[in-house]
């Protein structure tokens, strides 16, 4: 009797067991020092413990899915940002008092009509603007501030505009090569939330990608396009801006490009440079350097250097004077996990 009850048992927790979704945790931990110095205001220079110098900052995903048979899966996705400083929430488009999964929540369903999402999630333009990143690229020190620069005229709950919340996503399958994604934010029970659409797509010609993002909301409207190809050891970015916000900040375009050169199969190097016209004319330009100590670790530096619009990031905040640009430097170590 008791053998049967023990084989029950063990039957009802296999079945329980493969009742649920399949469930990952993943993430990073991005810290390091440094120091930045801000032109034309005093007490802004310093040197500190610095976040998100390589990945943007500290993330902790859970992500789970389940097969519905037929090519069909259900899936989501918890994000949240953290400073790994602190253990505060951080690094996220919702950080308040009772922000847990800030940078997203959401759940999605795919099969062979493409995918459909349903929650906070990162807006289509930002995936967009960011489909043709650098090999190596320092994401903290060049790449949020490119983009933010963009978004100076941004509030509510939508930091930089990186994240939508209450958003439905609309994303094709593989089109040979090819794919497209059509977001709409809609209002919630959160007053934060923008009246907005965006739309990101993607294609490849060979070892060459091309991507683009595009973004109409309640406070402004912005479009971009960028290509990246690899010629050898050297791979190649050029990218161009449009944002034009509503209110008293006038309209400005930017053209940013750079290269990333494997030095070694451990070693990548990165200059990149961003010209802006407009409301927020200025240049900034970072130099950088990854060494990767395994596929999960790596130890980074980076130098940024801002004129009069910007904003010099170490970390992925603002680092310098917006009006006077400034400089920032920062070492650090990233690992995944």
């Amino acid at each position: 009797m008791k053998k049967t009850q023990m084989a029950l048992a063990a039957v009802a927790l296999v079945a329980s067991t493969a009742a649920m979704a399949q469930v990952t945790v993943s993430g990073s931990v991005d810290t390091g020092v440094g120091s930045f110095n801000s032109a034309g205001a005093p007490g802004s220079n310093k040197i500190g413990f610095q976040e998100g110098g390589l990945n943007g900052g500290s993330i902790m995903t859970i992500a789970g899915s389940d097969d519905l048979g037929g090519g069909m899966k259900a899936s989501f996705t918890l994000q949240t940002g953290f400073d790994a400083g602190t253990g505060a929430v951080s690094n996220g488009g919702a950080v308040t008092g009772n922000s847990v999964f800030n940078r997203q929540s959401n759940i999605a369903l795919s099969g062979g009509f493409g995918t459909i999402t349903l929650g906070g999630q990162v807006s289509s333009y930002i995936v967009g603007a960011t489909g043709t990143l650098l090999p190596g690229s320092i994401f903290g020190a060049f790449d949020v501030s490119a983009i933010a620069a963009q978004d100076a005229a941004q509030g509510g709950g939508n930091t930089g505009g990186f994240f939508t919340r209450n958003a439905v996503t609309y994303s094709t399958p593989d089109l040979g090569g090819a794919s497209l994604s059509v977001q709409k934010q809609l209002q919630g029970n959160d007053a934060a939330s923008f009246d907005g659409t965006a739309a990101s797509g993607s294609a490849s010609l060979g070892d060459v990608k091309a991507s683009f993002g595009y973004l109409d909301r309640t406070d402004r409207k912005s479009w971009t396009v960028g290509a990246l190809a690899p010629l050898g050891p050297v791979t190649a970015s050029l990218r161009y801006t449009e944002s034009d916000p509503t209110g008293a900040i006038k309209a400005s375009t930017q053209i940013r490009g750079g290269v990333s050169y494997a030095l070694t199969d451990s070693t990548t190097l990165t200059v990149q440079h961003a010209a802006n016209s407009g409301s927020l004319k200025g240049d900034l330009t970072s130099v950088g350097a990854v060494y990767s100590l395994s596929k999960a670790t790596s130890l980074y530096a980076h130098y940024s250097g801002a004129s009069a619009g910007w904003n010099a990031s170490a970390y992925g905040a603002a680092a310098a004077s917006a009006t006077k640009g400034g400089s920032a430097f920062a070492v650090g170590i990233a690992t995944n996990f």
